[in-house]
């Protein structure tokens, strides 16, 4: 059972935190997208467990722990990353939202989610398995020093684009969408969505993301990290 004290005390959460009151203050009128990083992990060393490592106890309890609290007024869609630690945290969510009450049509897995598509594994050599350089290799990418050994970031970034912001193109839906994905995929979010060169501050901690909601001209996304709130016009 997670207590009061590990939600408020836990050092990686205050991303997660801020998502979570934005979200429970957002209109039950139209969609929304919560965007997140997956729960806590343990570290990882090496390129071979990138894609197998799971979460950590914690990281589940939390995981649920953040679907008890966010808003149960409306149904929400789930899509997720095949990778372990991704779906642990969208099954987890998932167990929240409806012991508040919530409910959930499904749960989808997303490859966008899990990245871009590669032609050569040894790119990933340029990644540090932990993620901690993940801002830099984003934007080395971006400005296609890795050629045609990964698929080309201006490639990516629309198709990531499509099956998040593309599906709230219906001004009838009401539903929360909630995507759970990994640092990589995050940080080309963010890079598309601040339209400039990432900073390491730019990074968000395990669960979390952004946030958005349309307006009448574009939509309006919340940074969890740092809690600015800023317009962006997909298409």
């Amino acid at each position: 059972m997670v207590s009061m004290k590990d939600w408020t005390e836990a050092d990686w959460l205050y991303s997660g935190q801020r998502l979570v009151e934005w979200m429970r203050g957002s209109s039950s009128a139209s969609s929304v997208l919560l965007f997140l990083r997956h729960s806590h992990r343990e570290q990882i060393d090496d390129v071979e467990t990138m894609v197998t490592g799971e979460l950590t106890e914690i990281g589940k309890n939390l995981s649920t722990e953040l679907g008890r609290r966010l808003p149960a007024d409306r149904p929400y869609r789930v899509f997720t990353s095949i990778v372990p630690r991704s779906f642990q945290t969208a099954e987890a969510i998932v167990e929240g939202i409806t012991e508040n009450g919530g409910t959930v049509s499904d749960i989808e897995a997303l490859s966008v989610l899990m990245g871009p598509h590669v032609s050569e594994k040894e790119v990933w050599t340029n990644l540090h398995p932990d993620g901690e350089n993940v801002t830099e290799f984003v934007n080395h990418w971006a400005e296609g020093r890795f050629g045609e050994r990964m698929e080309p970031f201006d490639a990516y970034i629309p198709r990531l684009l499509r099956d998040t912001f593309g599906r709230l193109d219906y001004p009838e839906d009401t539903e929360i969408h909630l995507h759970i994905t990994h640092d990589l995929a995050m940080m080309c979010m963010k890079r598309a969505i601040f339209e400039r060169p990432l900073e390491p501050a730019d990074r968000e901690p395990y669960l979390g993301g952004l946030a958005a909601r349309r307006t009448e001209s574009a939509f309006q996304v919340f940074v969890g990290c740092d809690g600015q709130t800023l317009d962006f016009s997909y298409r």
